[in-house]
């Protein structure tokens, strides 16, 4: 019994440290380009993506941004697509959110987790989307 709770204290300490609160500053990481990297679902499903052929743009400054889909070539360049989404970020309950709005639709997600090279945010269906910064396809150039 004394292991089971060792083991629980070790698991929770090891959760909290990893639980680093995103401060405001932060968000400006969320600038630059970002493929998707997974998608698990509430079911725990995991989709794992080894290539995009679109990339997020994303431009973000005073709590404003816009996420522009880019596609990317083999020359280091990218074509912006007619797929863009603008968003306002506040702060609800301790937690980030992301305030999307276009013509057809309105939605939110949460922010999980940022830095410098991924974040993760959940939507309102508890669908968990993982972006980590896009570095090209040959040589890691932007």
């Amino acid at each position: 019994m004394k292991l089971k709770k060792l083991a629980f204290l070790l698991l929770s300490i090891t959760f909290c440290l990893s639980c680093q609160e995103t401060k405001k500053e932060d968000l400006d990481q969320l600038n630059g380009y970002w493929e998707i990297k997974k998608v698990k679902q509430k079911n725990g499903k995991e989709t794992v993506f080894k290539f995009n052929e679109t990339v997020d743009f994303i431009e973000f400054e005073n709590n404003q941004g816009i996420r522009t889909k880019v596609k990317p070539s083999l020359q280091g360049d990218f074509k912006a697509t007619k797929d863009a989404e603008s968003f306002t970020i506040t702060k609800e309950n301790d937690q980030w959110i992301f305030h999307y709005k276009t013509a057809m639709d309105e939605w939110q997600e949460t922010l999980l987790r940022l830095d410098e090279d991924e974040f993760q945010v959940q939507n309102d269906r508890e669908i968990i989307y993982t972006y980590q910064r896009f570095n090209g396809y040959l040589d890691g150039t932007k």
